[in-house]
């Protein structure tokens, strides 16, 4: 791995070390001009090179929760004319690949547009997409299937879908949450059962905007924006009869907690589940003379508190295991696929640019391998 070292504009990470020694961030960056993943260590500020492809390079990876297992679809060569995927595993530190396999295809809008690879928390299961749909493969058998795909299939799929984007397991690993779109290009939320092989769609609310599993796994949480709905959070709850439950607490929509909410914000983006009554969220509106709101919140459903984060035109957003750290994809047009990486120390009350001159990051993800 080729190793960087780079210093932080605003402070040093060095005060980090410690208890949060172990965990690093993992991202894909094209500062090289082909898109490879990098690895991050903020107490030292060093930075690995987990890939170094020179032609083509990664299209989406993912890792499982404890840090062990690195699943990456690469865009390879496959024979003469034809551009193809090559799925690869790597166990950490990420120095050895494993082929699982390689496949072709004619047309590689989806992997132009956005793609997305997620694997189970036990590292059996992988979900991602081609030009045909989304795939399920066994990697100890080494099968594959499309469980969702652009046309029907009698014995394959589901759903017609415009374009799909991939999918997240859930943190029991027993089903998967894929997201695609549809006619007009909205999106469509679907919950595949590994065990059944069923879907359960989640398409009641037109105007969701991104998702993230509960703890539990029983439900999702999804944003959402005004346009033909309710703007704010809510709750999918898989386990009972009701399709889809509002917030109750602190729901921004309350009296206490969503006056300024439902006066400024319109587009609630980008959620995460940080606990059984934590979430974050990136909220985007107007005021009523004319100033831009782009603001991350972290709402404790307990407590009833909304504390305000940070503020920038962030198009991803993650937080560390521990929450020492966050880190955020900036970048002014939020439909752009990759931007600037800025990351905040929650220890020192700090925040900075990792490198302020490359604006090719996506992808982030963080890791804590014990």
């Amino acid at each position: 791995m080729k190793k960087y070292t780079f210093v932080i504009l605003v402070f040093c990470f060095l005060m980090a070390a410690g208890a949060n020694a172990g965990e690093k961030l993992t991202f894909i960056s094209k500062m090289d001009n082909v898109p490879n993943i990098y690895l991050y260590d903020p107490a030292s500020g060093v930075m690995d090179s987990v890939t170094d492809y020179p032609i083509n390079g990664v299209a989406g990876y993912d890792i499982t929760p404890d840090g062990r297992l690195m699943v990456v679809s690469v865009i390879n060569p496959v024979s003469p004319g034809f551009l193809g995927l090559r799925l690869i595993t790597m166990k950490y530190p990420y120095e050895e690949e494993n082929i699982v396999m390689t496949y072709a295809a004619e047309s590689w809008d989806a992997v132009r547009r956005e793609y997305k690879v997620a694997v189970d928390p036990s590292g059996r299961y992988v979900v991602c997409v081609d030009t045909m749909g989304t795939m399920l493969i066994d990697l100890e058998k080494e099968e594959k299937r499309y469980i969702f795909t652009h046309s029907i299939f009698p014995e394959d799929s589901v759903c017609k879908a415009f374009r799909n984007w991939g999918g997240e397991f859930s943190p029991d690993g027993k089903q998967v949450c894929v997201q695609s779109y549809c006619l007009a290009n909205r999106l469509r939320f679907d919950v595949y059962d590994l065990a059944t092989r069923e879907y359960r769609n989640i398409y009641e609310l037109s105007n969701i905007t991104g998702y993230s599993w509960l703890p539990a796994s029983d439900g999702l949480l999804l944003s959402a924006n005004s346009c033909g709905g309710s703007a704010g959070l809510h709750i999918a709850d898989l386990q009972s009869s009701r399709p889809l439950i509002n917030l109750e607490v602190c729901n921004l929509a309350s009296a206490r907690c969503n006056k300024y909410f439902e006066d400024f914000y319109s587009d609630f983006e980008l959620p995460q589940v940080l606990d059984e009554n934590r979430f974050m969220v990136y909220a985007r509106g107007v005021k009523v003379d004319g100033t831009v709101l782009n603001d991350v919140f972290i709402i404790d459903q307990e407590t009833q508190v909304i504390t305000k984060v940070l503020n920038g035109e962030f198009i991803e957003l993650k937080m560390s295991p521990s929450e020492r750290f966050w880190v955020g994809i900036l970048n002014p047009n939020p439909r752009a696929k990759q931007g600037k990486m800025f990351i905040y120390d929650f220890g020192t009350k700090l925040g900075g640019f990792i490198r302020e001159e490359d604006s090719t990051c996506s992808q982030i993800d963080w890791i804590n391998p014990k």
